[in-house]
Formats: C-alpha cells, structure tokens, sequence
C-alpha cells in the first residue's frame, strides 16, 4: 500500500513540477475604451480580457495552491496598460494598516504588486504595487534581485501611475493604469512582455505568485510569465521641462547691528527620450531643498555613514551606473571638503566668527544619458559640474574678513558599457573619473564586472577586477577583485569566493568603500528546504 502511495506521489511530482517551471502565458487585449480607474470591475470592457489565476505559494507552502482565490484581468490601449485584480477573502479579514509610500514590508497590511518585463530579456523589470489601503509602493528590477524577504528592487525609483481599491463582501479589488511614459519598451509592431502577479496574505504571511516563483531557482525576473501578443503600441515622446524660481530673505543679528541678505535661485529640469530605450536627464542650477532631509545617526562605527538617494535627479534611471558599485550618486553635491575645517577653525578660537559656511556644493549642471540597444548593449553617461565653493569669517576684534575656499571647482564623469548575454549573463565596463581645478585632487576608477550563468541556471561565476589612482601631492593606486563560482539553484547550493583589496584601493571621490587592505577566501554549503516536513 504505502508503495503504491510513494509511486503515485512520484509520477504525480514528475508531471506536476515540470509544469509549474513552464512559464505561463496571457493573451493581451487591446481595448479602444479605457475602464475607468475607481476600484470596481464593473465596468464592461473588463469581460473581454482573460483571467489569470490558479496562484501558486511560494511561502510558506512552497508549490502549493494559493489558499484565496486570486483573478487578475490585463488590458492595454494605445496610451497604457490596465490591470484589474479581484483578492477573494473575508473582508473582516483583511489587514488594511496605511503605512507610507514603498514601506508596504512587514507592515499590517495585505498587498497586490504587478512586476512587467518589457524586453522580456529577463534582465531588468519594473513594480507597481497597491496595498489594501491604497498605499503605491514602485521599484526598477535588476538581473540580480531575489525574492528575499519581498525586496524585489530599487524603491528610491518613483514612477507616474494611478491605482483604485475598494472592498467587497467576498474579498477586495485593485485597479491599476500604467501609462507608458513610465516604462521603457521597443518599437515593434508585436511584442511579449514578461509579467508576474503577486498576492500577499498579511494574517498568514501567505506569498503566492500567477506564474510559480521556485526559491531553489536562482533569479526572479526570469521567472514570469509571458503577456503575448501586444500590438502597435508606441513609446509616448518623453519631453517635460521643470522650471523652477526660488527666494527669500536672511537677516543675521551681529553685535554692531545685523547683516540680511537676499537668497535667489534658479534653474531647470529636463527630461527627454530620444527613442524608445535612451532617455536625456539634464538638470542645470539644481536646487533640491524640496528634497526630505537625511536621518540623525549616532554612528558609533569607524565607517563612513552611507545614505539614502532621495533626489529625483540621481534616482530616475540611474541603474546602470550603480550596477558595478562604483558610484555613490551623494559624493555629488556633497558637504565641501573644507566645511568641517571652517567650522572647527571658529571653535578653536573665540575671536573668529563665521558670516558663511555652505554646508551643499552647488552644482552648475548634470547630465546623463542611459539606455540599452536592440542588441541588448546598456550604455551610460553621466556628468556633473559642481562650483567652487567659499566660506566667508569675520574676525571680531578688527572686522577684517577672509574668503576661503572650501571646495574647487570639479567635473564628474562615469561612462558604463552594459552588454547583455544568454538568460541572466552580463558583462559591465565602468569607468568613473574626478576632474578638480587647481590643487584638488584628480581621481580615475576602471572596473570590469561580470556574471555568467550555465543554460540551466544552475551554476554561476562572477566577479569583478577594479583599479584605482589618485593624483595628488603623494599619488598612489590600488585595485580590488572577487572571483566566485558556485552552485545557484537547487535545494543543494554552495560556491566558494576570494576577495582581494589592496591597501590603496580608493573609489571614494565618486564612490562608497568602507575598509580597504583585505584579502578574504570564503566557502558556504547549504541544504534548502522549503517545504515543511517532520522537523520543520
């Protein structure tokens, strides 16, 4: 008896998994009247579009049917895509907690997301999420990324979209309207997109996708499924300008009255797509004190502070350069090198008083050029034009007062070349260099990275071989590499690894690193098991 049970759980594993790892497919529909975006598929047009259910967990019943009803509906036209989900549950049920835009992870809330491949290259993607209480998180996807911990990519990106929720007496509804401005797509007359739906269950910490998302196969966005057959759909002409003007008024008391001062300023932000993959970012005069201010930080560490990127500028479209590591976009328009020192000189003496400290570089102008060929080539350009800056002291006994200069005038400049290979395989050359008038230092870092991937998308060596030099009064140069090779999917995963890093390795004018002079040779061994057993 108990072998007939074993036999027949085989043969019914034998054809179930394999069908699972088939990607499934979902006729786009094209519509010449748009639904209207309130939450409620009432609306007609809703009926012509196939459902797309049957979810599979992928947590914490690995393989496993969804245990809600899931129905997902697609439709396009000639100016977005449209997705109308249908969440059955019992609305009493529901976990509606509102949080803040892209903090939807580990909240009370339940969500829906929709991830779309549009090259579907397998390669790079985009989020659109709505919770239960309409809360939009929207993230850019990468080759690399993992459905670890529903960290699927990079939420400092922030797309235009729309979304609408409502409940119902069996359950809960999204609607979505992405229009194409917002994402990036070939001018073929008929396309595939990848595309992946996921439901999260917050009360049971259920995650279920449309298309089976197997955690013993390396790599997410290769694991979608397919939206066939879009037709004659354009990439919209991306040009929008944004101008800004600023002013007001400082008044400072001083002891022998006080000293005011008009502020003004001005500029402008462009963006423009020059075809359907490459797009122009140009900002000239940058004034970004609509920007939310970083978080106090007690850092009790002997590492510098890395932060977070919240200006619109350096986070839109900015993937490529931040592929090989090299680029920190906030050495850009950082505090001046000689800040702290203007402000350590008024401590050290009494008599000294300062009358200005910019505590930002301003920049003149930034540019950057990205986007990625038919031949799947990523090309990058980035540049930068920062002022020199000037901290202004007074000295208090004779009113004398002095001009210092705290940052030279500097040029930024990162080139990245991008190619794309077979499935998830990459090969990335980057080049950053720090240009500064007068006795500043001059920085130049070169990187080669790579990553190749069998055709099963079991074994994986990757790596990278990066130098440095520095120009300055002592000049010196220093590299880093990582080489790595291991097994990647299965339940059996392992890889070993050499970090090498030599003393005077240094990215940091246009780059993060925190310790240097290291040499680490590591090895790790795991047994993957996703599915609960008797232990488990």
């Amino acid at each position: 008896m108990y072998r007939r049970i074993a036999v027949f759980t085989a043969l019914l594993l034998g054809i179930v998994l394999p069908l699972l790892s088939q990607p499934k497919l979902l006729p786009a529909v094209k519509t010449n009247q748009a639904p209207k975006i309130d939450g409620d598929l009432s609306d007609s047009v809703w009926r012509l579009a196939p459902v797309a259910g049957q979810f599979v967990q992928n947590f914490p019943n690995v393989g496993a049917p969804a245990t809600q009803r899931t129905e997902v509906r697609v439709l396009y036209d000639d100016n977005a895509i449209y997705i109308g989900a249908y969440l059955y549950d019992d609305p009493a049920l529901i976990r509606r907690q509102i949080t803040a835009r892209d903090e939807e992870q580990q909240k009370d809330v339940d969500f829906f997301s929709v991830f779309i491949d549009t090259y579907n290259d397998h390669q790079n993607g985009f989020q659109f999420l709505a919770t239960s209480a309409n809360v939009q998180t929207d993230a850019r996807l990468s080759p690399n990324v993992m459905p670890t911990f529903g960290t699927y990519g990079d939420k400092t990106w922030d797309a235009v979209w729309d979304s609408r929720v409502s409940l119902k007496e069996d359950g809960w509804v999204v609607e979505m309207e992405i229009p194409y401005i917002s994402l990036r797509f070939s001018k073929n007359t008929m396309q595939d997109w990848g595309i992946q739906f996921q439901r999260q269950v917050r009360r049971t910490n259920e995650t279920s996708f449309w298309n089976f998302v197997d955690p013993n196969v390396n790599g997410f966005v290769n694991q979608f499924g397919i939206l066939k057959n879009l037709l004659d759909i354009k990439p919209p002409l991306r040009l929008s300008f944004s101008p800004y003007v600023s002013t007001g008024y400082r008044r400072v008391p001083e002891v022998n009255g006080s000293r005011s001062e008009w502020l003004k300023s001005g500029g402008m932000d462009v963006k423009y797509g020059i075809n359907e993959s490459f797009t122009l970012d140009v900002t000239l005069v940058p004034d970004f004190g609509q920007v939310i201010s970083d978080n106090v930080i007690n850092n009790l560490t002997p590492y510098e502070v890395r932060f977070d990127e919240y200006r619109p500028f350096f986070t839109e479209g900015v993937d490529i350069f931040n592929k090989s590591g090299l680029f920190y976009s906030r050495r850009v328009g950082a505090a001046p090198a000689g800040y702290r020192a203007v402000e350590e000189m008024a401590d050290d003496d009494p008599n000294i008083e300062i009358v200005r400290n910019p505590g930002r570089t301003q920049l003149y102008n930034a540019l950057k050029l990205s986007g990625r060929t038919p031949s799947k080539l990523g090309i990058g350009f980035f540049n930068a034009v920062a002022a020199p800056m000037y901290a202004t002291i007074r000295d208090k006994i004779t009113g004398d007062r002095t001009r210092i200069k705290t940052e030279a005038l500097t040029n930024y400049n990162i080139i990245v070349l991008d190619q794309a290979l077979r499935g998830r395989s990459f090969v990335t050359f980057t080049n950053t260099n720090v240009l500064r008038d007068g006795g500043g230092d001059d920085a130049n870092v070169t990187g080669l990275d790579f990553s190749f991937f069998d055709k099963q998308n079991t074994y994986n060596v990757r790596g990278h071989a990066h130098y440095s030099k520095v120009w300055s009064a002592n000049s010196y140069d220093g590299f880093s590499s990582n080489l790595r090779a291991g097994k990647v999917s299965g339940r059996w995963q392992y890889y070993v690894q050499n970090q090498l890093r030599s003393l005077n390795f240094d990215p940091t004018d246009l780059g993060y690193l925190e310790t240097s002079n290291q040499h680490i040779n590591t090895g790790h061994i795991s047994f993957n098991e996703y599915k609960p057993g008797k232990i488990s």
